[in-house]
């Protein structure tokens, strides 16, 4: 892992046309993620804000090969209509699971979208998304592992009900991706999981490690009863990472992430660095700006109300291993430069190189798509 000092927009090496990696977009209070290889594209959780369109359309992206819906929360899904009814994109595949538990307009926008887009054409399928899927959801050199959840939650509905590990619910039941950059493992989604969900995964025995954890539920809490300071331990401790990364909405919800989730965090991983992908409100004056030169030169939700803290995230692959973008040391610097109170102040330590690098080879046309 490389994060010389840079110059914002340098810590990513080489162009668009041949980069492969995965942004992790500052939507606000949700989630979306961009995978990308060259041209070919996989999108995961699409939050209800103008910026994955603007990533597709910087990237110049007009076909996604797997578009992921973790679950049917409006943070997660909310965007994805606007996407599929646009006629500018082609979609492969949308991956989602049925939730009988949610009886909303904006899940009910997210069906009727994908039916009419399916009819109309543009879109080739639709399918269930477990860890019995069988099949591998691969764009070019990436490839989507799938952790949670596993069939048969998914075949019992997300209903509220006790189970082995106390009732699931939706966020129990959100897709866990992990993504793998040239068969490396690089990044952990775990969308809303709680700590039921937590719990199955740890029954099932997946392995979760990765460099990159996008933390679950916006760092917010795990479930009811739940001991947040335990979870986020545990969690972490699964997944080893080197950066964890919440994204939230400034002002939105004042509470996140969690005070107990950020020293759990600390405690199983002291060496990580934490970024938000917007400044919590326990860290910064709301009514505060801060300016957004050490951000990457990516569209992010939270930059023209001068609300940043990292922004969007760029995490490449090349040759030296990855590659981060803005420069950890860079948001660093911002950090004890411009933020009041920084709850991740304690672990802005960077952490150290890793010895495997990533084996970059040049993307093969059979490689976008499914195997």
């Amino acid at each position: 892992m490389s994060d010389d000092r840079a110059e914002p927009g340098q810590g990513v090496q080489g162009s668009i046309a041949d980069s492969l990696g995965i942004t992790i977009l500052d939507v606000g209070h949700g989630n979306s993620a961009v995978v990308h290889d060259g041209p070919l594209c996989a999108v995961i959780d699409a939050a209800p804000t103008d910026t994955l369109q603007a990533e597709l359309e910087r990237r110049k992206i007009k076909s996604i090969v797997h578009l992921v819906l973790s679950h049917a929360d409006k943070d997660h899904a909310g965007g994805s209509p606007t996407l599929l009814l646009d006629d500018t994109y082609t979609v492969g595949t949308v991956w989602f699971n049925p939730d009988w538990s949610k009886d909303t307009a904006i899940w009910e926008r997210v069906l009727r979208a994908v039916h009419l887009r399916q009819r109309k054409g543009g879109l080739d399928r639709h399918q269930m998304i477990t860890t019995e899927s069988g099949e591998t959801l691969r764009c070019g050199r990436a490839r989507l592992e799938v952790v949670h959840p596993n069939l048969m939650m998914v075949g019992g509905g997300s209903v509220t009900r006790p189970g082995d590990h106390g009732p699931l619910d939706s966020n129990s039941m959100s897709v866990v991706i992990r993504v793998h950059l040239d068969e490396q493992p690089v990044a952990l989604l775990a969308a809303d999981v709680d700590a039921a969900g937590l719990a199955h995964i740890v029954d099932s025995g997946q392995d979760l490690a990765a460099p990159v954890l996008v933390f679950p539920h916006h760092g917010g809490l795990p479930g009811n009863n739940r001991k947040s300071g335990e979870f986020a331990n545990s969690l972490t401790q699964l997944v080893a990472p080197d950066l964890v990364v919440f994204s939230i909405g400034s002002g939105l919800r004042p509470r996140n992430p969690n005070q107990e989730i950020v020293a759990g965090v600390r405690s199983a991983a002291p060496g990580a660095h934490i970024a938000c992908t917007q400044l919590s409100v326990q860290c910064h004056d709301k009514d505060l700006r801060v300016s957004d030169h050490h951000l990457a030169p990516r569209p992010a939700s939270g930059r023209e109300r001068g609300r940043c803290c990292a922004g969007t995230i760029s995490v490449t692959a090349d040759s030296g291993g990855l590659r981060f973008d803005p420069p950890l040391q860079n948001h660093r610097d911002f950090i004890l430069a411009s933020v009041g109170s920084p709850l991740c102040h304690a672990v802005l330590q960077l952490p150290p190189q890793r010895s495997t690098a990533l084996a970059v080879s040049a993307p093969k046309a059979s490689e976008a798509g499914i195997s």
